[in-house]
């Protein structure tokens, strides 16, 4: 992790330990480990992204860099024109759309931690 403050280790060690979700800062990506299904730790991670306050209610909506209308985590179960496909709430009325493949997922993932806790 040396593209990383030593602070910033110890956060995304934390992560990984609370989510089994691995962050590699050079390449900003996620890898999903040990675990049967992504999208249940992909819910776990976004989950503790938000009870740790790092995505907060004043962050939503979050959207897909090329898909302005189609939201990653909102406020309410819906994207800006229609209901979400999959959605979870991972905190008091905050809901992920999980109708991601695994790849993008993992990119979501990726994207959370450098946005929201790097660069928060």
């Amino acid at each position: 992790m040396s593209s990383i403050s030593k602070s910033d280790e110890t956060i995304v060690a934390e992560i990984e330990e609370q989510t089994r979700a691995s962050y590699d800062p050079d390449t900003e990506k996620v890898e999903f480990i040990g675990v049967d299904s992504d999208t249940e730790q992909y819910i776990s991670l976004v989950e503790y992204l938000v009870e740790n306050k790092y995505i907060k209610k004043s962050d939503l909506p979050i959207s897909a860099a090329r898909a302005q209308t189609r939201y990653l985590i909102n406020s309410t179960a819906t994207h800006e024109d229609r209901d979400m496909v999959r959605p979870r709430e991972v905190g008091d009325g905050v809901y992920l759309e999980t109708n991601h493949d695994s790849e993008s997922k993992a990119r979501y993932s990726g994207k959370f931690i450098q946005d929201y806790v790097l660069n928060g």
